[in-house]
């Protein structure tokens, strides 16, 4: 008896801790769509909201933060900050997150002990603000130009002695951005009734110190190279100035490699290139950018001469005139680079300059490692061109016309040549193939056309029909003596044309 009465106690306890477990389950599961009771956000109570009604009272909080300027103060001074310039604006999405989050997360005895302490206690709903700071930092040097000293970055400069002089950098004072960046965060999360920002001066250091630019080793020039054109050329002209402009001020950092393509860019009328002479299948036409290759020979030819190292250099497929043959560089965008490295352990410094009817490029670097360099090209082989005869039908059988004019092609070696101590080091550069141009003559091959009887004027195969009074032919009459007129000789040729 009593054993049953025992377990009849112990099921009737099981039953009811189910009854209890189902109910608060079903209460912490009510509602889930719903803000808990107890959660506020500056002051509104958001309790049983969903995350519509969250999201407006979120946005017209943002509206109204927005719509309040803020003070900026310095001493006597006092500046409007526009607070929508820096794109503020709160993150409704993840504070609804937030706010319908509460009171679920864990156990269902830690879910029903949060909601508890929420509703006893209350909870303001945090802040999350979205600011960029990059734009809060420009807007207040912008609005507070003129007060304090910028600092000034170190530079260097080329005198005209071909050194390199450096500009030292110095100190300046500036607005403490970062603190006027705290205090902005903190008055709009902890809803300060006064708007204002006090700003304070604070020591500013170069970004560029002296130190630094001495440390790029820059010193003198290293090797230059001018090439001359035609100025009348004007397209071709202008397409030279683009071209060695992008690369004029280049800062190449040592073991660094750089693409002459990748500096340029496109050569696109996008780009304000202009058509001028090209070479394409062996022949010069007109084309989007012409003139550039001149630029990258130029800067190939500084390069060697600066001894800094080539990576990739093509020819052209003839030979051009503003360089020694073997010593050209041609590119074409996407397809055809020329490469080379800063082999140094210092900073290069590139210079470009059109001036009058010439293109000049210098290089600066280290010189105290300088040393004397030359180029020097061989021809090794002479391509000769063939003569090919076309069928012209515009030309006459057995004449003859010449199309193209021949040009013979070379094979080419180059060598630079240092003297390092006396002792000289050649170094074995691309080899260079101009192709033969072959000499084109026209044959003609058109049949020569019989030429058409023309009869005189008259003169038919039928008879004109007899006259009905026909003429007697009189005899003629010698002249008589004395008339003055000279005897007629009927068989002698007379020129009748004046």
């Amino acid at each position: 008896m009593k054993s049953r009465l025992l377990v009849i106690m112990l099921l009737t306890g099981i039953l009811a801790a189910a009854v209890v477990g189902l109910g608060a389950a079903g209460y912490l599961k009510a509602g889930t769509d719903r803000v808990i009771p107890g959660v506020k956000f500056c002051g509104v109570d958001l309790q049983g909201l969903n995350r519509e009604k969250c999201m407006e009272i979120l946005e017209h909080k943002e509206k109204k933060m927005l719509s309040t300027p803020v003070a900026l103060k310095y001493e006597d001074k006092t500046w409007t900050f526009p607070l929508p310039e820096v794109d503020l604006r709160i993150d409704a999405q993840a504070m609804s997150d937030d706010a319908l989050g509460l009171g679920r997360e864990g156990s269902l005895l830690s879910q029903w002990q949060q909601k508890h302490l929420i509703k006893r206690d209350g909870y303001e709903l945090p802040l999350r603000l979205v600011i960029n700071k990059k734009k809060f930092e420009q807007k207040i040097v912008e609005l507070t130009s003129g007060l304090g000293l910028p600092a000034r970055d170190a530079a260097f400069r080329v005198t005209k002695d071909e050194r390199i002089e450096i500009i030292p950098g110095g100190d300046g004072v500036e607005i403490d951005k970062e603190a006027a960046y705290r205090d902005l965060v903190d008055y709009l999360v902890k809803k300060k009734e006064s708007p204002e920002i006090y700003l304070n001066l604070v020591q500013a250091k170069p970004r560029r110190t002296t130190e630094m630019v001495a440390a790029m080793g820059l010193k003198g020039l290293l090797g230059a190279y001018s090439t001359s054109f035609d100025p009348a050329d004007v397209r071709r002209v202008y397409n030279i100035r683009v071209a060695a402009s992008a690369l004029d001020g280049l800062l190449i950092p040592p073991g660094q490699e750089v693409s002459f393509n990748r500096v340029v860019g496109p050569r696109s009328t996008e780009a304000g290139y202009k058509n001028a002479k090209v070479i394409v299948n062996d022949e010069f036409v007109e084309g989007i950018g012409g003139g550039v290759c001149q630029v990258s020979t130029t800067l190939y030819n500084t390069i060697l001469l600066s001894n800094l190292e080539i990576l990739k250099r093509t020819n052209h497929s003839l030979p051009v005139s503003y360089v020694p043959i073997g010593r050209d560089a041609t590119v074409v965008y996407g397809a055809t680079d020329l490469k080379f490295r800063n082999s140094t352990e210092s900073y290069v410094y590139v210079r470009s300059s059109v001036y009058g009817r010439q293109l000049n490029f210098k290089i600066y670097g280290n010189t105290d490692y300088k040393a004397p360099v030359s180029i020097r090209t061989r021809v090794i082989k002479v391509l000769e061109p063939k003569t090919i005869h076309a069928q012209d039908p515009n030309l006459k059988k057995g004449e003859q016309a010449i199309k193209q004019e021949g040009a013979k092609g070379y094979n080419v070696i180059a060598e630079r040549v240092t003297w390092e101590n006396g002792v000289a080091k050649v170094e074995r550069l691309s080899e260079s193939t101009y192709r033969p141009v072959n000499r084109i003559v026209a044959v003609g091959i058109k049949e020569e056309e019989e030429a058409p009887v023309i009869l005189p004027p008259g003169v038919d195969d039928e008879q004109p029909p007899a006259e009905e009074n026909p003429v007697e032919p009189v005899e003629p009459q010698p002249p008589s003596p004395g008339n003055g007129l000279p005897p007629v000789d009927n068989n002698e040729e007379k020129n009748t044309g004046g």
